[in-house]
């Protein structure tokens, strides 16, 4: 081998080792989320309220709890953030603020989860139907939108239902922004379909107090 091809050889071999080095010095790791979601004021005990509740764990679709961020480029299409993901399950953040602001209201005498697997008079589930970001022609909006229903587990009988669909536009153009406004918009959510059921059993507690 002439020195002429001995130094194209090593050349090469510096080239692909350079490469190989600078693949392993820009491998990049998923960043985690998690919702911000606190209720506004403290849970209260209630010694009137209508009976006990147990809250379902809420369904989602596949897509929405796999774990990566969702976002919308297109109204058909869904996207995912390779490298920003939630950090544990969006579906469970959401029902444990649910199920704290369902006891701020003090409307149940106690508030619980499915998992005790102890009889309750009423049994609250619902969907996660939408908790993503939407990309607009001159705005990024987070949305979510949560469906739920209250059963009477003692008739049998589905005495409340709602959707509650939030769009929440998002001021810091990054993930950090894109985070803050979904919990925004979650938190949103959840309020005015907590809010809704208890006007509901306010009226029919109402209704059969008449004489």
């Amino acid at each position: 081998m002439t020195n002429r091809r001995k130094r194209a050889v090593r050349a090469a071999f510096a080239l692909v080792g350079a490469l190989a080095m600078g693949a392993c010095g820009s491998a990049r790791y998923p960043a985690y989320y998690t919702l911000h979601l606190e209720p506004s004021t403290e849970a209260a005990a209630s010694e009137r309220g209508i009976g006990t509740l147990a809250i379902k764990g809420l369904s989602c679709p596949d897509y929405l709890c796999e774990g990566r961020i969702v976002y919308r480029p297109t109204p058909g299409e869904v996207g995912f953030y390779q490298y920003h993901r939630w950090a544990s399950s969006p579906r469970a953040m959401i029902a444990q603020y649910l199920a704290e602001r369902v006891r701020v209201g003090s409307v149940f005498t106690s508030v619980s989860g499915d998992e005790s697997r102890m009889p309750t008079d009423f049994l609250l589930s619902g969907t996660l139907e939408r908790l993503e970001e939407v990309d607009e022609a001159r705005q990024v909006v987070a949305v979510s939108t949560i469906s739920a229903q209250l059963v009477d587990t003692r008739a049998g009988v589905v005495v409340w239902s709602g959707t509650a669909a939030e769009r929440v536009p998002v001021q810091q153009r990054d993930m950090s922004g894109v985070v803050s406004g979904l919990g925004a918009a979650v938190r949103a959510s959840v309020d005015r379909l907590v809010s809704e059921m208890e006007l509901e059993l306010g009226r029919g507690t109402a209704s059969r107090d008449v004489p």
